[in-house]
């Protein structure tokens, strides 16, 4: 007999460390789940350092011009109309660029029986010189010679009035030359009095035609500039003798468009075996200076009332306000506001 021991069975033992073993993972916590990573800072990203394109203020000599191609055109044309109302175009004789002679008819209106009645005065003229020829050889008294002379007279009269109506029903060309536009009246139109039907122009004195993008380019343009032109090859040197500013209001309301943006330059010496149509060089100096302050064109920028570029001192940018002059196609001149050798922005 044993006293004071608890006797224990191996059943117990085995419960007793099912317990153990559950308070050992509890109080172990997740030792049996993978340790977490711990969490880094994210990287440090410098900004990406901006590179501009810059240039330098220099000192230099500026030029604007005007320089492009032109079409040598005639010097002067003759405007052919008609002066009297009322008249249906009957046909036209030529076309534009085509080369007609003078005295060559270019276009006639309907005359009726103009023709005819025509030949029959001049068959009635025939026979009243005769009847009066037959009174002075019967020696027919002095009223019947003076009627007879009348008669004459009146039938020359009227064969003059139609000659000259047959004669106004045409158009011809007062020169050689070549014609430079038709009238787009169709035939059997009615044509208008002192409406041009045609212009022709004289082969033998030409000018050059500039005719620029926009009007402003030739804002500078003035009548008298020196020219320097290649005509065929050859430099020859001439003059501006018509801007827009010099068009008469008449001429330039008939092609706004093609007056507000041309110049018309006189060559000195045209070059032989040159003809209407022909392509020509062309360069007008409207300006120029030395020793300017200048800056790329594309470095100067505006608004409304203002001119300024941007500036980069100690790596820091700027806007600077300037004052310009010359603005020629790749250059400006400063006049305020930069020192030669001062870094600016470009666009």
């Amino acid at each position: 007999m044993t006293i004071g021991k608890k006797k224990f069975t191996s059943k117990k033992i085995s419960i007793y460390c099912s317990f153990g073993i559950i308070a050992s993972v509890l109080m172990g916590g997740c030792s049996f789940l993978p340790k977490e990573e711990p969490v880094l800072a994210p990287p440090l990203v410098e900004p990406a350092q901006l590179d501009y394109e810059t240039a330098k203020v220099k000192t230099g000599e500026i030029i604007k011009r005007v320089k492009g191609s032109g079409t040598l055109v005639p010097t002067s044309h003759h405007d052919l109309y008609y002066s009297k109302d009322g008249g249906r175009l009957k046909k036209v004789h030529a076309k534009e660029g085509e080369f007609v002679k003078q005295g060559q008819t270019l276009a006639e209106v309907e005359t009726g029986n103009l023709a005819f009645e025509i030949q029959q005065a001049q068959i009635e003229l025939k026979k009243a010189e005769i009847r009066l020829q037959q009174m002075r050889a019967s020696g027919a008294d002095s009223y019947s010679l003076e009627i007879g002379r009348l008669d004459v007279q009146s039938l020359q009269n009227n064969l003059s009035y139609m000659n000259n109506q047959l004669a106004e029903s045409k158009i011809t060309s007062p020169i050689d030359g070549i014609v430079t536009f038709v009238t787009e009246i169709r035939q059997g139109e009615i044509v208008p009095a002192y409406e041009s039907i045609f212009q022709v122009a004289e082969t033998n004195q030409l000018q050059i035609l500039y005719t620029a993008m926009n009007a402003n380019d030739l804002a500078d343009v003035s009548l008298g500039m020196d020219a320097v032109t290649t005509i065929g090859g050859k430099e020859v040197k001439g003059k501006v003798v018509t801007t827009p500013k010099d068009i008469p209001a008449d001429v330039y309301e008939k092609n706004p468009d093609l007056y507000s943006k041309s110049i018309l330059v006189e060559v000195k010496k045209m070059p032989k075996d040159v003809k209407v149509g022909d392509m020509a060089s062309i360069e007008v100096v409207t300006a120029k200076k030395k020793k300017a302050l200048i800056i790329p064109k594309n470095g100067l920028r505006t608004t409304v009332g203002r001119n300024y570029v941007q500036v980069m001192v100690d790596n820091t940018k700027r806007e600077v306000d300037i004052e310009v002059g010359i603005i020629s196609s790749t250059e400006v001149e400063v006049l305020k506001g930069l020192n030669e050798g001062d870094v600016i922005i470009l666009k």
